[in-house]
């Protein structure tokens, strides 16, 4: 009796999940559009996701609610004088805090739907601009009951392949971005480093110039298995530069992104 082969079918690898996050003015933008045309010319399919726009739920709806809790306060619209947040996530009152946490639980299972959708899955590498973290940061609240909802949010969160936060003086991300009052900036950029001790994987990059950084994301993109794939494929350029990246990646050494200022 003849036996028959049994074939099983094969699976492309999944996407490679690279998060951005960090205070407004960090520079977030110009190194996910370099990185995106580094990996778009190793042939390498890459989709740009914006969290604001791509996985938060009702996201105009929930800036509208800010801005109506700032017409309805003259002391808050006095503070923030000529200001145009996008999402006034720097309006602390306590019942707006109270929406946001269910708001985030439903942006993490929109973003379970978002990974498993057909663009994701026809992706080699996913770029988001922002991610649950940043929400987290935003909670910034040193309560026992807010740790626990956080560690909470993000046991439910899934752990992107490299979680960056670019870390930036708060002084001079105001001064190319002043979306949100100075005192804001300063209290989201601590918010930013206290989430490394509850997500260890995060990878803080220092405040450097913005070759020094790029050079620094590239080294860590050449230790994963995302350059693995490209020398299998034999692409060459990702690793040529990985050398200038290993020289320039003295930048973490240099400031030391845990101390806060």
């Amino acid at each position: 009796m003849a036996r028959h082969k049994v074939t099983r079918p094969t699976t492309a690898p999944r996407p490679f999940l690279i998060s951005f996050s960090g205070i407004d003015g960090a520079g977030k933008t110009t190194q996910i559009e370099y990185l995106s045309a580094l990996l778009k010319a190793q042939g390498l399919r890459v989709l740009r996701l914006s969290f604001w726009d791509d996985i938060a739920v009702w996201s105009k709806m929930r800036a509208g609610v800010g801005d109506r809790t700032l017409d309805f306060s003259r002391a808050d619209r006095a503070d923030e004088g000529s200001f145009s947040p996008r999402n006034n996530k720097h309006v602390q009152k306590w019942y707006l805090s109270a929406a946001r946490a269910g708001f985030y639980m439903l942006d993490v299972t929109r973003l379970h739907g978002l990974l498993a959708s057909e663009q994701v899955c026809n992706s080699d590498v996913v770029i988001f601009d922002r991610y649950i973290y940043d929400q987290v940061a935003n909670i910034d609240s040193p309560s026992f009951a807010t740790r626990s909802y956080s560690k909470m949010l993000l046991k439910q969160t899934p752990l992107p392949d490299l979680a960056f936060i670019l870390d930036a003086s708060p002084d001079a991300a105001f001064a190319r971005k002043p979306e949100y009052p100075l005192e804001f900036v300063h209290r989201n950029r601590r918010a930013f480093l206290q989430l490394k001790e509850i997500v260890p994987q995060l990878t803080v990059i220092s405040d450097a110039k913005p070759e020094e950084v790029r050079g620094e994301i590239i080294f860590h993109i050449s230790r994963s298995r995302l350059a693995e794939r490209v020398s299998a494929e034999g692409k060459t350029e990702l690793l040529a530069d990985n050398a200038v990246a290993q020289q320039q990646s003295c930048c973490s050494v240099r400031n030391d992104p845990t101390a806060i200022v």
